[in-house]
């Protein structure tokens, strides 16, 4: 084994721990991009659910028996017809 062939293993283990580095950093930058994304979403829930007037969460539920009453009238008239 000669100078060169020590020089290159050298060089070799430089790139795999630089290797090993950037891998580190890029897991790094793409956990706290989730993580970023993660507390938007939480904070756009929350957002909405404090915009949501309570006359309209009142009224959702009654809107959708009105609405499977007047599909079950039709279901009705279609049967009989």
């Amino acid at each position: 084994m000669d100078a060169s062939d020590a020089d290159d293993e050298a060089a070799v283990a430089l790139a795999a721990a630089v290797l090993a580095d950037v891998a580190a950093f890029v897991s790094d930058v793409f956990a706290a991009a989730a993580d970023a994304a993660a507390a938007v979403l939480a904070v756009s829930a929350d957002a909405a659910l404090a915009d949501a007037s309570p006359a309209f969460v009142v009224a959702v539920p009654a809107l959708l028996s009105a609405d499977a009453a007047d599909e079950a009238a039709c279901v009705a008239d279609a049967s009989a017809a």
